[in-house]
């Protein structure tokens, strides 16, 4: 890259650039913010606004669309959802996309993260049950108030969230509330400490990946594309469910490379014939 091919666009509203500028930079990529558009149009969390695309969409969307706004080569989207994970239904999985779109080539590389995000609803007309319900949470950690009649976003602590039930006569008396309220936790990355860390953990894979250049072609993003199982048992050499080699692949020349992990034979403890 140039001098000014290092610089990029990252279109966000939620106060991203600190957690990803900083992977970035050691790539030799300089982020500068756009915010002049509203990414809430997108889709929203809390669904005032469905979310039409898919994750992988909206994420190269957003990466498109900095490129056009900012006039800049290159572009970049982050863009998180929520569900799947080891254990759906049941616990909150954070999946993280960060998009890199090369408006030259027309070419997008996608890193991510994800992980488990300790967050949970609550829904009740008791006060205390709300202070309790917090206390067990992230300090630093927003709030959304759902009632009745409207929503309430961004509320970090008893206090924020107190007043807001103040402001919307929500209070009955001391400890009861007038109705039955949802205390759902605000998932925007500026009110969410952790989803932060995964969205960290994305640039740190995207900054390797554009400083893993095709051998041939010198493209980056020469990277584990695909992976075949069937690392052969160390005492009957049967094929397990352990990975044999990984493919290395290069989107722009096709060029690829099988990477073997570092055991050359599978442990008898993850054979099926050795250990039904």
């Amino acid at each position: 890259m140039t001098q000014k091919e290092q610089r990029a666009s990252l279109l966000t509203k939620h106060h991203k650039l600190p957690l990803i500028a900083p992977a970035l930079a050691k790539a030799g990529v300089t982020a500068e913010l756009t915010d002049c558009f509203d990414t809430d149009t997108l889709g929203t969390f809390s669904g005032e606004v469905p979310r039409t695309l898919s994750p992988l969409d909206c994420v190269k969307t957003k990466a498109k669309l900095a490129c056009q706004i900012s006039g800049l080569s290159f572009g970049i989207g982050s863009e998180g959802s929520f569900g799947g994970g080891p254990a759906p239904g049941l616990i909150n999985w954070d999946h993280e996309l960060l998009c890199w779109y090369d408006s030259s080539r027309d070419h997008y590389i996608i890193a991510s993260a994800a992980g488990l995000v300790p967050l949970s609803d609550l829904e009740t007309d008791q006060l205390n049950l709300l202070h309790q319900h917090l206390l067990q949470h992230d300090a630093a950690q927003g709030w959304i108030i759902n009632h009745s009649t409207g929503v309430i976003k961004g509320l970090t602590g008893f206090s924020a969230v107190l007043q807001a039930l103040q402001q919307a006569k929500l209070l009955k008396s001391e400890t009861q509330l007038a109705q039955s309220i949802r205390l759902s936790p605000d998932l925007r990355a500026h009110f969410c400490p952790s989803r932060r860390q995964y969205i960290q953990q994305a640039a740190a894979q995207l900054a390797d990946r554009l400083q893993a250049l095709c051998p041939k072609c010198q493209s980056p993003d020469f990277w584990r594309k695909e992976l075949q199982l069937g690392l052969p048992c160390s005492a009957c050499t049967y094929p397990t469910q352990r990975v044999k080699y990984y493919l290395k692949k290069c989107d722009c020349c096709g060029h690829t490379e099988q990477e073997f992990p570092s055991e050359a034979f599978a442990d008898p403890a993850h054979c099926p014939l050795c250990n039904p």
